[in-house]
């Protein structure tokens, strides 16, 4: 027998999860079909970090509604815990762009984020265990720090739930139905499913689930390690940090632990359903000769863990967050490593345009699908390059 609901998602992740909330929370009966567990892809390998410099006005935006208007007041907007930290943000600029650095700051002010230009010296006052050799200048953001995907992602779907949202599990999507070029439903493995709106937000998955609406998006299989690093008992406070001078970025988890990686060695190609933790041959050594030159201390402690991550990337490394040609059919994914703490806003607009013809929270346009098709890449106005080698 079909089941029928107002709008389906595909995809229990982090994104997914929000667009169900805030479909939900709008009054609309929500079917959320997950192939897995609620983050059990790229959600639940997030390093987690709440920052706002980006080189893209528009992500710098998402950000910062998502801090400003959910992270900083989880319970009283969403429900639960999303395991917010403030730890503060370091934005490390590599010397030759400090002008870039300078104008991504710049506007991110006009967007109202809290963040300043800080000299090396000034970043080694904050933070004295830091090496502040190899840069100049960097950009601080004292409200930033970071979260728990898993938790951001449940609490989600909790509250979507409270508000008369399925959840579905262990449901894989085989089928995208349409009719006059308008979308009618999804079969899957536990049955059919009839929506007038359907929304892939399938991560790695999402080229996949795309083409069963005969649509071919751009994503490549995005694979990515992460450490955790046994704190020293000497090492002071750490912020959360992105160090293009190094190419590396880092954070405390809770106080025993430091996450952290490398951007050099990101693979491409990998299936969304691998199952490999096995990390690149020299992940763990270039990932160490890089924390020490950064934190000397870090010798001091050891390896906990690995694990190894996979998302969706765009040629440009942004998200889609858009309608396409087949009415009813939208896109949240390719990700590209930004899902996590653009979430709420992003799934927030993405249903404003869904329900009301363009979203309010923030502008969306840039993210289109079709940017593809009319060559028109996304490129930051202050532009660092690709963060992911």
């Amino acid at each position: 027998m079909t089941q029928t609901y107002d709008a389906i998602v595909i995809g229990a992740g982090v994104m997914g999860a929000g667009i169900a909330f805030h479909l939900a929370e709008r009054g609309l009966k929500t079917a959320i079909l997950e192939r897995k567990t609620t983050a059990s892809g790229a959600t639940g390998h997030s390093s987690g970090l709440i920052r706002m410099h980006y080189d893209l006005a528009a992500e710098s935006d998402l950000t910062f509604k998502s801090y400003q208007l959910y992270f900083k007041n989880w319970r009283e907007r969403v429900g639960g815990e999303c395991g917010f930290q403030n730890t503060g943000f370091v934005q490390i600029s590599k010397r030759e762009d400090e002008d870039k650095l300078r104008g991504n700051v710049a506007n991110q002010r006009k967007i109202g984020i809290n963040t300043s230009v800080v000299s090396a010296k000034e970043v080694k006052e904050l933070f004295p265990d830091l090496v502040v050799d190899h840069f100049d200048y960097a950009a601080f953001e004292p409200d930033s720090g970071y979260a728990d995907a898993t938790l951001t992602a449940n609490s989600f779907i909790e509250a979507a739930k409270r508000r008369g949202a399925t959840l579905l599990q262990n449901c894989e999507a085989t089928a995208i139905h349409s009719a006059g070029g308008k979308v009618t439903g999804v079969s899957t493995n536990k049955g059919d499913f009839s929506a007038p709106i359907a929304i892939n937000a399938a991560g790695p998955w999402a080229k996949h689930v795309a083409s069963l609406a005969g649509l071919q998006v751009p994503l490549e299989t995005w694979t990515h390690d992460v450490a955790f690093l046994r704190r020293p008992p000497a090492l002071g406070k750490i912020p959360a940090c992105i160090d293009f001078a190094l190419e590396c970025y880092f954070r405390p988890e809770g106080s025993a632990l430091i996450l952290a990686a490398g951007v050099d060695e990101s693979l491409r190609g990998d299936a969304p359903d691998e199952e490999d933790q096995t990390p690149t041959p020299t992940f763990l050594e270039k990932l160490i000769d890089i924390m020490v030159q950064r934190i000397p201390k870090i010798e001091q402690g050891g390896l906990h863990s690995i694990h190894v991550g996979r998302d969706g990337i765009t040629p440009d490394q942004r998200a889609i967050y858009s309608g396409t040609d087949l009415s009813g059919f939208y896109l949240a994914c390719g990700l590209s490593g930004t899902g996590f703490k653009t979430s709420p806003a992003a799934s927030a607009s993405l249903v404003e345009l869904i329900l009301d013809g363009a979203s309010k929270t923030v502008d969306i346009a840039p993210f289109r699908f079709s940017r593809f098709a009319e060559g028109k890449l996304l490129e930051g106005e202050y532009g660092y390059g690709h963060i992911w080698k």
